[in-house]
């Protein structure tokens, strides 16, 4: 097995949520890629597992904190 970043190669089945055999997915890629490009920027980070045939099995996206438009709240 093998964790690799996410590149151009793989961006489309990252937008269907490796769920490429999937209509509904299909139906939101679009949607899910535009929203994937927009985050990219905001600082969205992705990993990808590999198979030993090299075969995508397995996704984990995450984001900065200071990404996600939270709010902090100062404590009194």
């Amino acid at each position: 097995m093998q964790v690799i970043d996410l590149t151009d190669e793989h961006r489309d089945l990252f937008s269907v949520c490796l769920e490429d055999w999937s209509d509904e997915a299909a139906e939101a890629g679009s949607r899910r890629t535009c929203w994937v490009d927009r985050f990219l920027e905001r600082g969205l980070r992705a990993k990808l597992a590999l198979d030993d045939s090299g075969e995508v099995g397995g996704m984990i996206q995450y984001l900065p904190s200071r990404s996600r438009g939270r709010t902090a709240r100062a404590s009194t």
